[in-house]
């Protein structure tokens, strides 16, 4: 088996880059997302575009140590903000093919409306690639996260070690069938440093 170290895939900096993945497709809308590091809250920040360039949300996330990749708050355009504990766990060190499973939790006074929310972050470590794109050292892992027991969305990344998430198609789970899981085309991105 092969061990990865997660977080070694994900951007991690404490610099004031900032790191842009365009994402296109054929005959599809493009979109962007952009990571940068966050002082205050000693976290990275991902935030998602739409094609227009409208901000569509913002994750913080964070390396920690036993517990790896935690995503510990989500902000949404109108001042929404959601802090999660325990964070979205996206892993530390995993095996190929293993599965890599947490229960985030709404932290309901600290999040903006108060809220409550329970969820399931399913995490599967499908492949690790030698050579993907013009990238070296890829890993390939899909996501279904869901809700209070709502219909799961997610996504399969290909990220790229140093680098962060090189390609990306989107998952959906079925409302009356929860085995079928629909997939998007696949996004490649094309990825621009500012700063680095």
């Amino acid at each position: 088996m092969t061990k990865i170290f997660v977080p070694a895939y994900w951007p991690l900096f404490k610099t004031h880059e900032l790191r842009r993945f365009d994402y296109r497709a054929p005959d599809t809308p493009s979109f962007t997302s952009v990571f940068s590091y966050d002082a205050g809250s000693d976290s990275m920040l991902y935030n998602n575009y739409d094609p227009s360039g409208k901000w569509l949300n913002r994750w913080y996330y964070q390396y920690r140590t036993g517990f790896g990749i935690a995503e510990w708050r989500d902000d949404y355009p109108g001042n929404k903000k959601v802090v999660l504990s325990p964070p979205i766990g996206w892993g530390e060190f995993q095996d190929v093919g293993s599965v890599y499973q947490n229960k985030p939790k709404f932290d309901f006074f600290r999040c903006w409306p108060p809220a409550f929310s329970n969820g399931d972050q399913i995490v599967v470590y499908e492949q690790h690639l030698s050579t993907f794109l013009s990238y070296q050292d890829v890993i390939q892992f899909s996501y279904l996260q869901a809700w209070d027991g709502k219909p799961a969305t997610g996504a399969r990344y290909w990220m790229a070690l140093g680098v962060g998430p090189v390609a990306v198609s989107f998952l959906t789970q079925d409302a009356t069938d929860p085995k079928k899981v629909t997939e998007s085309v696949r996004w490649d991105a094309v990825v621009t440093r500012v700063n680095a």
